[in-house]
């Protein structure tokens, strides 16, 4: 038998602890070097997080309610771009999902430092007293201390499947994360649209009362001239008292879908802000800083009674022609409908999330299948003892290999749950894989379909304006009734209204498109 001096010993278990220590933790960036492990194939990459400091969530203390109509100087302009960058900066779900990623990096340390060595110390004393007839009493009193480290040398993969397990599991919490974002920026985009649609049917009903103001005071002065009959007055007010009525409707539609914007904002500023146009979405000229202040008021400026060259007072002589469509210009997605599903294949995250669970899932099993190996591991142990009479520091060097305590019929039973778990989350991998072929597929027809609609949309607002103006002109010279008149002009304002609505369903279309194409990008 060899003997070894202390010194010598305590430099092998060194050895052999750091030895196990690297190929736990450097076995990413030197593969082949310690390749009596087989660890290298297995091990998962993963990009170490930078380590922040701890900052501890306080309570958010929330703006002053401020009026509209107060806020004149207050009133700022966020293009949607801004409005989903600062969507993403403040939403408090993803720094909930940031400590989940955070969570979850902190268990791939946790499986490793079953790598790390062991430490253990123990302070002893001992009395022993002896007594009787025929010798005198004795007693002997003795103080120790043991100090000791255990370290896993190997396992035989068990603890690197759970480090592979902890990783994906890690990847799968990013994926999670940036499927938050992808949902965040179509709510807020969904959110500015409906403003921008609440913003042109305003415009649209704040016109409506302008020709109904108009219109009755024409029908009052022509009354007045005996051209007109009572009833016809009587029908102009009540047209123009629907038409405020309509208007009221269309301010509260707005005020409350600027809430809804800044909700999914999470808004916490105290100046209000307007929206801009976009690309899809341009065919307003209307200030809207003024018509958010005005949202408390039913003041549309009127219609100067203007009379044509014959003489005649005309509705339509206010009305900028082709007001809503007037150089508004479509710009088609360029893309094929393979295209589309290629990209949502490509980039959505929780595809991506779920592939990552099922790896979890193949990492499980492959510990649970490696719950009958062995494990290498190396003791260190350093004792010291002194009595009334002697003392001892004993230096104990020894390596173990066992299977500990197995359960056969335990683990077998675990190995058919594993492996049904694994079977259902590679399913869930194909469902969520089919799932994204087909809402691609029905976004894209949409779309498409929309596209096609917008122009004819266009074309029946000329159509019912040029009506408007032909009943109007009749009207005036008495050739036809206030019924045939008040016909007309609904065709023109639900012509207008329609196709506010078509754009808006076009632009939500287009995102719900990339959304389920997974594309975060203002492209």
């Amino acid at each position: 038998m060899i003997k070894l001096s202390n010194k010598k010993m305590l430099s092998l278990f060194l050895s052999a602890a750091l030895l196990s220590n690297l190929s736990a933790f450097a076995i990413e960036d030197t593969p082949k070097k310690f390749s009596f492990f087989k660890r290298e194939k297995n091990e998962v990459k993963l990009e170490k997080s930078k380590k922040n400091k701890r900052v501890e969530v306080t309570e958010i203390e929330l703006p002053e309610v401020i009026p509209f109509k107060k806020s004149q100087q207050n009133f700022i302009t966020l293009s949607l771009e801004e409005c989903v960058d600062y969507a993403i900066a403040h939403n408090p779900n993803l720094a909930v999902a940031e400590q989940h990623i955070k969570a979850a990096e902190s268990g791939i340390g946790q499986q490793k430092a079953s790598f790390a060595p062991r430490l253990t110390a123990r302070v002893n004393y001992n009395h022993l007293a002896n007594s009787g007839t025929r010798i005198a009493n004795t007693h002997t009193d003795s103080i120790g201390f043991n100090a000791g480290i255990s370290q896993l040398i190997w396992d035989f993969g068990k603890t690197t499947a759970r480090i592979n397990m902890a990783k994906y599991d890690t990847q799968s919490a990013q994926f999670d994360y940036d499927y938050d974002i992808l949902n965040i920026v179509y709510n807020v985009k969904m959110n500015y649209y409906n403003v921008l649609r609440s913003l042109a049917n305003l415009d649209i009903y704040e016109q409506n009362v302008r020709i109904n103001t108009l219109n009755y005071e024409r029908t009052k002065a022509m009354f007045d001239e005996g051209l007109k009959s009572k009833i016809d007055v009587v029908n102009a007010e009540v047209n123009l008292a629907d038409s405020k009525i309509q208007l009221v409707d269309a301010q509260n539609s707005l005020a409350t879908n600027v809430l809804a914007l800044k909700n999914s904002m999470y808004y916490n500023e105290s100046k209000h802000f307007v929206v801009q146009n976009t690309e899809n979405f341009g065919f307003l000229k209307a200030d809207y800083k003024k018509k958010m202040q005005s949202l408390d008021e039913i003041k549309p400026s009127g219609f100067n009674l203007k009379k044509n060259e014959d003489g005649l007072i005309m509705l339509t002589s206010g009305i900028e022609h082709n007001d809503i469509i007037q150089d508004y210009e479509l710009s088609p997605y360029k893309l094929t409908r393979q295209e589309a599903v290629d990209k949502a294949l490509e980039n959505r995250p929780d595809l991506k999330s779920n592939r990552m669970l099922a790896k979890v899932q193949e990492e499980s099993l492959k510990a649970i299948k490696r719950s009958y190996a062995p494990e290498l591991t190396a003791d260190l142990t350093w004792g010291y003892t002194k009595n009334e009479s002697t003392y001892s520091s004993p230096l104990q060097v020894g390596a173990s290999m066992g299977l500990g305590s197995i359960n056969p019929v335990g683990i077998h039973y675990q190995i058919k749950e594993g492996e049904a778990y694994l079977d259902i989350a590679n399913h869930n991998v194909n469902i969520a894989k089919q799932d994204i072929y087909w809402e691609v597929q029905e976004n894209y027809i949409n779309m498409r379909q929309l596209e096609r609609k917008i122009p004819l949309m266009s074309q029946k607002v000329k159509a019912s304006l040029e009506n408007f103006e032909l009943a109007d002109g009749r009207y005036s010279v008495g050739l036809n009734n206030y019924v045939e008149l008040q016909d007309a002009l609904a065709s023109y304002n639900n012509a207008q209204l329609s196709f506010v609505e078509a754009v808006f369903e076009y632009n939500v279309a287009r995102e719900t498109l990339r959304n389920s194409m997974g594309i975060l990008k203002y492209e």
